[in-house]
């Protein structure tokens, strides 16, 4: 028997605001990109250039420079010339930061309670009539004590307002507002009540705490950095070509308007959120309803005028009037999941990511933790701030309308701001506009909906089966394991994503055009097949070298497969999130059936098991001449056999998705795990047996037993499968739910199970479902686990570890190119016009020479000089960084030696009075400047690289 449930009304505190996490970013943001931002004003300034003696000495950015470079004598020198910042400047800003915004902090109450603006309470309160009023209603709200209450005459508005901190909270009450309480009592006590709730929220100190931050960071960070920036482009524009500001530069330079743009909106977002918390609290301790809707509602607009209206919502600290009304009525605005906050937080989270990539400071700190640091830092505060805003979206959906929340839209946008944030993040377009690779952009889109997709789902499947007093263990758990997925996401975006997204190309050939190892085909038939196994293990090699890879894969299917380990009873935190619940609607409705998505599963698996013995077969009948067989022959077998656990784990996946009314992603996940889990175990089994079943013989001749080699041969593969598997499983998802959406136009009723009666077949189903569910999640986490722990044979890591992208060579020539400019900034030009300049000085002797009566004399008496220059600058260009180019490293030592020889012969033919050995000295420039021609072909290579051309 089922029932219509009436619509219900949940209780805005039953679950976390998520207010807080959303705080945390903002400071997290404001703290990381000082540290970022104010080392590259005083690079601006040209105060850190000696930043640049690394690149001009060879070396890598963001690499710990050799013992040869920071030893010689032209990386000294280049240091003694050109201002470098101590290492200790980017962790120290984040600290005086602080120091200077904790300052602020207890100056701005002092402040707005200076005597000439407010006055004490008890001067205008003569009878105590208001202080014992304010007891009382602080009694009403819970408060310990009754907060310090001032009160400025001079404001004539009806309001009130609270700063300070939570432990010391200062309510200054307007004049106006006491102008009016004998006439409206009621607005009074419900402005107090407002007030008092803040207080009791806990929203002071965090309110005034950013307020201070972000001040000193406009005064300490933004000032100094637009100074900067303008010193930049004034010492630019002043210089002559080819010197430049390049792309990133001005990219840089709108840094700071984005993030102020975030950080306000942000910041008002929150603030617009807490003022609504604080009219429901101010309403449940006795506020008159009928107050908020004193003022008259705005007239009917036309669309234009709403959206100027919305627009100019979005910049407000209070929301509207008719926004409070219709929060007060219904509180499901609080439960929404807008836009625009998901769309901060993924600008925000990507600007921490990039930031904090900047900051790495080599062989200051391990490598492998900074990355994690780098990567769980945005992971941990995405998931306090969307995982916790799905969580309440989808729970109050569920209890109060019992329709759907896929969190698709949310991610959406979520990915969309983490797109804007990488655009000018300096990462993906260095020396372009957009991106080389835009499909890989799109990643970042669909990670973003993948999070909220899965996020939404295990909150709907655990607010469905968790029976505890309360929702936050399931929402913990959950959001712990959207985490740790999203940390392995950033990981591999930021080790490898940006890379493969900056160069055009790169995703086709992530080594470079004819990278990799080169594998012969001994019958000529597959070799498309060679050479699309070799860029498709090449990229998913830098999946699997992020070191949380596999216990992110396990994860995203674990933690919904517990759901079906809790036994059915009442939901206790039902009762608390909605008083006055019946019984029947705290028993909800049940999980959809775990034999379905198992069912899928095994169904997979054993067309695996199908399809590898096919192969087997298939190889069996295809047997080259002996001499050939090996190597090629077993990348065949093992790719020919991933390909078909991977074909078993997709019709697994869209049997699951068919089979389950909701939670098509999670049952998807599920079947196709065990889809690979089922087909790996089958696949070892008829390997490990080869040459038992002739038919099927394949590389052995006798029938041996041998589970270890195959072990070690699918290994490095078996982690691919894990996470290829994932891959399918979520498109498989995607794909069917979008399908079946556009099929089902009529919605269903919202029903429930009237009773609930735990019977013993119910108890026999528990122990059966905790028993399946305890054997697969073993196996996900065992299987993984043996994956990472048993060592890899003997130069897989290496073949793995050679598979990056950073080994491509447009890479490395942009690599170069960065190289070849420092080296010309920061000495190279220098040399360059001072050998030019010498050379025209030549020239004009000689002209003067032509036309003068005592041609000779003249030469005699000015070309000493010339000569010595000659020299002095062969021995500061040897002095100076060679070229970081190997190709043109002769030239430049061409250069440098004919400038030494042509000057010791010239002056030592003037002193000897040798005409004819100082012509001969003289002839010997020409090939000095047809080897610096070909140094500065090199540099403008450089220059047309980096400005994308």
């Amino acid at each position: 028997m089922t029932t219509e449930l009436p619509r219900v009304r949940l209780d805005e505190r039953a679950m976390v605001a998520g207010t807080t996490t959303r705080f945390a970013l903002l400071v997290v943001l404001i703290l990381v990109s000082s540290s970022a931002m104010l080392p590259l004003a005083f690079a601006g300034a040209g105060l850190n250039e000696g930043d640049e003696c690394l690149l001009a000495a060879g070396g890598v950015a963001g690499e710990a420079p050799s013992a040869d470079v920071t030893h010689s004598a032209a990386y000294r020198s280049c240091l003694a010339h050109h201002a470098l910042l101590p290492s200790w400047v980017s962790p120290a800003v984040p600290v005086i930061l602080v120091v200077l915004a904790c300052g602020l902090f207890l100056v701005l109450p002092l402040w707005r309670t200076r005597r000439n603006r407010v006055v004490p309470l008890a001067a205008v309160d003569h009878d105590g009539l208001i202080l014992r009023q304010l007891e009382q209603l602080a009694a009403v709200a819970g408060l310990a004590r009754v907060p310090r209450v001032v009160v400025d005459p001079g404001t004539a508005s009806t309001g009130a307002v609270v700063f300070g901190s939570n432990r010391r909270p200062t309510v200054c009450l307007h004049g106006g507002l006491l102008a009016r309480r004998a006439t409206a009592p009621r607005d009074f006590e419900a402005v107090l009540l407002h007030e008092l709730a803040h207080i009791r929220n806990g929203d002071v100190t965090l309110t005034y705490a950013t307020v201070a931050l972000w001040r000193t960071f406009i005064a300490a960070v933004l000032v100094p950095y637009a100074v900067g920036f303008a010193v930049l482009i004034l010492t630019a524009l002043q210089k002559p070509q080819p010197y430049q500001i390049g792309l990133p530069a001005w990219r840089a330079l709108v840094l700071p308007l984005l993030m102020t743009v975030v950080v306000y909106l942000a910041r008002s977002d929150v603030l617009r959120n807490r003022e609504l918390h604080a009219d429901l609290a101010a309403a449940r301790w006795g506020a008159d309803p009928h107050i908020w809707g004193a003022v008259a509602p705005a007239p009917p607009a036309r669309v234009l005028s709403r959206a100027l209206r919305a627009f100019a919502e979005l910049w407000r600290t209070h929301p509207r009037w008719d926004l409070r009304r219709e929060a007060l009525a219904d509180s499901a605005s609080l439960f929404g999941v807008p836009a625009l906050p998901m769309f901060l937080t993924g600008v925000a989270a990507v600007l921490v990511n990039g930031q904090l990539w900047d900051l790495s400071v080599p062989g200051l700190v391990d490598q492998w933790a900074w990355n994690l640091v780098m990567a769980l830092v945005p992971a941990a505060l995405v998931s306090g701030v969307v995982g916790v805003a799905l969580w309440r979206g989808v729970v109050h959906r569920l209890l109060t309308t019992g329709g759907g929340f896929s969190g698709a839209w949310a991610g959406f946008w979520l990915g969309v701001g983490m797109t804007v944030g990488e655009v000018f993040a300096n990462r993906i377009a260095l020396y372009r506009w957009l991106p080389g690779e835009p499909v890989v952009v799109l990643l970042v889109v669909l990670a973003g909906m993948t999070f909220a997709w899965w996020v939404a789902q295990c909150a709907r499947l655990w607010a469905t089966a968790w029976r505890g007093r309360t929702i936050h263990p399931p929402m913990a758990l959950v959001l712990a394991g959207a985490c740790l997925a999203l940390c392995a996401w950033f990981w591999w975006w930021q080790d490898y994503g940006v890379i493969l997204a900056n160069e055009r190309g790169l995703l086709s050939h992530p080594l470079g055009p004819g990278g990799g190892p080169h594998l012969a085909d001994p019958t000529g038939q597959y070799a498309g097949t060679l050479a699309a196994i070799v860029i498709a293990v090449s990229l998913m090699a830098t999946a699997v070298a992020v070191p949380l890879a596999l216990p992110a894969v396990a994860v995203l299917w674990v933690i919904p497969l517990l759901a079906w380990a809790v036994r059915a009873r009442p939901r206790g935190w039902v009762h608390r999130a909605v008083p006055g619940v019946d019984d029947s609607a705290a028993h909800g409705e049940p999980l959809p059936p775990l034999r379905g998505v198992l069912f899928a599963g095994l169904l997979g698996g054993v067309l695996c098991w199908a399809v590898v013995a096919g192969v087997k077969a298939f190889m069996h009948g295809w047997q080259p001449p002996a001499r050939l067989r090996g190597l090629t022959a077993a990348i065949l077998f093992q790719d020919w056999v991933s390909v078909a656990i991977l074909a078993g784990a997709a019709v697994a996946a869209v049997v699951a998705t068919l089979l389950v009314h909701r939670y098509q992603l999670l049952a998807a996940l599920v079947a196709a795990h065990t889809a690979v889990l089922a087909g790996y175990a089958g696949m070892l089994v008829l390997s490990a047996s080869d040459g038992c079943i002739q038919a099927l013989a394949v590389f052995a001749t006798a029938c041996e037993w041998q589970p270890a080699a195959i072990w070690q041969g699918f290994q490095y593969l078996l982690s691919i499968l894990l996470v290829l598997a994932t891959v399918v499983a979520i498109a498989t998802a995607a794909v069917t739910s979008v399908v079946r959406r556009l099929l089902r136009r009529v919605p269903r009723r919202r029903t429930r199970f009237a009773g609930f009666a735990p019977d013993r077949s119910e108890l026999r189903g528990l122990a059966v479902r905790r028993l399946t569910v305890g054997l697969l999640c073993a196996g996900a986490i065992g299987v993984p686990a043996a994956d990472l722990i048993v060592p890899l044979p003997q130069g897989t890591g290496a073949a793995a570890q050679d598979a990056k992208p950073s080994a491509n060579p447009v890479l490395a020539s942009q690599t170069l190119s960065e190289q070849s400019d420092a080296w010309y900034n920061l000495g190279g030009r220098a040399l360059i016009l001072r050998y030019n300049a010498t050379i025209v000085r030549l020239h004009d002797v000689s002209e003067e020479a032509s036309h003068s009566a005592d041609g000779d004399a003249l030469i005699m008496a000015r070309l000493p000089s010339i000569c010595a220059d000659f020299g002095r600058l062969g021995q500061d260009a040897k002095a100076y960084f060679s070229t970081p180019a190997a190709e043109v490293r002769p030239s430049w030592q061409t250069f440098v030696t004919m400038l030494a020889t042509s000057s010791q012969e010239c002056l030592s033919g003037l002193d000897q009075d040798d005409a004819t050995r100082v012509a001969a000295a003289l002839q010997d420039l020409p090939q000095a400047t047809d080897a610096l021609d070909e140094v500065i072909t090199w540099v403008s290579a450089g220059e047309s690289v980096l400005k994308g051309s």
